[in-house]
């Protein structure tokens, strides 16, 4: 109530320059009409010079003041701009609300109301100002609505916590086994809150290992948790479905790996990554055999941590020659650099027809790939098709030389080092200089009768910060 009293004292001292120009334009007391009786009785005065009206007093009876009604094809701007605003229901309902006030502000409040009629536009901005403070209102009881709301979650969510870590610290150290754990996490109002319960187990799984580890998957499992985890890979947002796919590959459910599977050809890009990634994670036996699944493109990156994954783990290494016929060309090449990397020697043979597939980058991991398993029987492929390689594989052809030459190529190096390419002719220089005496005596030779001009490589190679 006393918030309406400072509201309404607000709007009155507002409006009250409006009241006292209604006042001083419109007065009961003394408007009263001229009538054509005195207008004649002027004129007649004005000709003869002669007063009859004090000659022969007339009195007139008294008559009540008159509020004049103002025109509306004659009023003010305001009036015509609203003419419906002065409705006699509406100022009815406005002077209703009078009984709200005490009677030292109800008068003035009935006066507002009155003259605020004669200007429509103060009766608009009130009706604008008040509305204004009405979505001040509301917008601030949202804003403390909601401030509460995520105070009482954030609260709940910490006791719930406290309460998820406190029962699995129980099973963890064995004061409770796997079927009461069960029993007290199926309450249905935890059930909201499963969500939470993963994250823990997740973070439980990766400080645990050996018996505790097992019991938390055992858990997972028993509690069916992996359908939430699943469900997830479908959600709206990719940041939803990866955080699925990494509950999945580290709680391992039954079937999980046809749960990854169905999403390692995702149209998503991170989402098809990180499922190529986990993989291997949750099929232990063929970690590879995603690779016979792939249609979509293959990232660097997902190459990059499977092998990391091989690597750390010492998981052992299949034969990636099968592969190496596979449609699907960035598991071609993936196959390639594993073969590379791995040191798989047996399969010379498939290596050295990769040679001659169309695609630059599969030829250019097949040269590095005879450089580093040290393939001589294919040296005269890369010699012939060196001329009509791209200048990149040209390069390559040149440093595997290193590792696969011998003086007998001494003659195939000179015309790299004779070629008007920058690159190639240091590359070629840089080879010959390694590859023997002979070689850098030729070497030698060249500059002498190129006048010279090979000096400054020259000079670049046998510089040990080179």
């Amino acid at each position: 109530m006393r918030i309406k009293l400072l509201i309404l004292s607000f709007f009155l001292a507002a409006f009250s320059p409006f009241t006292e120009k209604a006042s001083a334009q419109v007065n009961p007391g003394k408007a009263i009409h001229a009538t054509p009786n005195t207008q004649s009785t002027n004129n007649f005065v004005h000709k003869t010079g002669v007063d009859t009206v004090s000659q022969t007093p007339k009195t007139y009876p008294s008559e009540p003041a008159i509020l004049l009604k103002p025109d509306r094809n004659k009023g003010t701007f305001t009036q015509r701009l609203f003419p419906g605003i002065s409705s006699e229901n509406l100022r009815k309902l406005l002077l209703g609300w009078s009984n709200l006030f005490p009677s030292p502000i109800r008068s003035y409040y009935d006066s507002l109301v009155e003259k605020a009629f004669l200007f429509p536009l103060a009766l608009f901005l009130l009706f604008l100002i008040l509305a204004l403070i009405g979505n001040l209102l509301v917008v601030t009881g949202i804003l403390f609505l909601s401030n509460r709301i995520m105070n009482f979650e954030r609260k709940e969510r910490v006791r719930l916590r406290i309460f998820f870590e406190k029962t699995l610290t129980d099973l963890m150290l064995q004061v409770t086994d796997t079927q009461e754990t069960i029993q007290i996490l199926s309450h249905p109002y935890l059930k909201e809150n499963y969500n939470l319960l993963i994250d823990i187990l997740m973070e439980f799984q990766k400080s645990f290992r050996g018996d505790a580890d097992r019991q938390i998957i055992e858990l997972y499992q028993e509690m069916d948790l992996g359908k939430i985890s699943y469900d997830k890979t479908f959600a709206l947002f990719f940041y939803r479905q990866i955080q699925g796919i990494h509950e999945l590959a580290n709680l391992h459910p039954y079937h999980a790996t046809e749960m990854i599977a169905s999403r390692l050809n995702d149209p998503d890009d991170i989402v098809r990554t990180e499922s190529q990634i986990c993989y291997p994670h949750v099929n232990k036996k063929s970690p590879f055999e995603f690779l016979s699944i792939l249609e979509m493109p293959f990232s660097e990156w997902a190459q990059l941590n499977i092998y990391y994954y091989i690597k750390i783990h010492e998981m052992p290494v299949p034969s990636f020659d099968k592969w190496l016929g596979s449609g699907h060309i960035n598991v071609v090449n993936f196959s390639l650099l594993m073969i590379t990397l791995f040191q798989q020697q047996e399969h010379s043979q498939q290596v050295i027809s990769m040679l001659k597939i169309p695609n630059e980058t599969t030829r250019r991991l097949a040269i590095v790939a005879c450089g580093e398993l040290h393939l001589f029987n294919s040296k005269s492929i890369l010699k012939e098709s060196f001329s009509t390689e791209t200048a990149k594989n040209q390069l390559e052809i040149t440093r595997v030389f290193q590792s696969i030459g011998d003086d007998s190529d001494i003659t195939f190096l000179e015309t790299i080092v004779r070629n008007e390419s920058i690159p190639l002719r240091l590359e070629g220089c840089r080879t010959l200089y390694f590859l023997s005496e002979n070689g850098k005596n030729h070497l030698e030779l060249i500059n002498r009768s190129l006048e010279d001009a090979l000096s400054l490589c020259i000079s670049h190679i046998k510089d040990p910060r080179n």
